[in-house]
């Protein structure tokens, strides 16, 4: 498929969530706004903890200062749509075993 007819994909990777004496993302909020652009809904996946209500609530409150919706894949009746029609992903860090068996047992890799 050219390039014309692709659609291309953006990847930003961030060691970790928060910086020694600063918020949740707050050492990373514009590089967020740079790849995120005019995106203005993200779709959070939360697996890599175990109460994902809490870390859902945590990144929605955080992506809500920068002017972002934050939706969670775990509140999602169906997960495989959400992600086809996700304008942007955020994949919350934590145990990557944890991440992985979750996204497996919901078909989702």
């Amino acid at each position: 498929m050219s390039e014309s007819h692709a659609t291309r994909k953006r990847l930003l990777l961030i060691s970790n969530s928060t910086l020694h004496g600063s918020g949740y993302l707050d050492h990373a909020e514009q590089e967020l706004r740079d790849v995120l652009g005019e995106t203005r809904r993200v779709l959070f996946v939360p697996f890599a903890l175990h109460d994902r209500d809490q870390y859902s609530a945590q990144a929605r409150a955080r992506f809500e200062v920068m002017g972002y919706e934050l939706n969670s894949l775990h509140e999602a009746t169906d997960p495989k749509t959400a992600i086809d029609n996700a304008e942007a992903i955020f994949v919350g860090g934590g145990n990557t075993f944890r991440l992985l068996h979750n996204l497996y047992e919901l078909n989702l890799i």
